[in-house]
């Protein structure tokens, strides 16, 4: 693939591409906005499990946006929830997937405990 053209990269093939460029500049903040936007979800599992959480364990700070939520709880150390542009929720992913208001707001899916 080192011969080919960025140009004739898949949409998935870019972004790491993009990534990697970044990183040889060793940032301390990385803020990506939504980076498996577009992509198939195998391609967009495997950008966010193996680059954007490699970035986190080499020492970079990752600022992630991100709709997919539980790929983004998955790789997360911390998470804020935005709605209406202000944060709503925020914790640890554990705690997060066992907060009902979480799980029935932003998870799809309905919580197993009610208040």
């Amino acid at each position: 693939m080192m011969a080919r053209k960025a140009g004739k990269l898949s949409g998935g093939e870019r972004k790491i591409l993009a990534m990697g460029r970044v990183l040889m500049l060793s940032p301390s903040v990385l803020v990506l906005d939504e980076p498996t936007a577009n992509l198939a979800p195998m391609v967009a599992t495997q950008l966010l499990e193996e680059y954007v959480r490699g970035f986190a364990d080499h020492g970079s700070t990752v600022l992630l946006v991100e709709q997919r939520a539980k790929a983004a709880l998955r790789i997360s150390d911390w998470t804020y929830v935005l709605g209406g542009g202000r944060v709503v929720l925020n914790g640890a992913p554990k705690d997060l997937e066992e907060n009902p208001v979480f799980v029935d707001s932003f998870m799809g899916g309905s919580s197993t405990h009610h208040s």
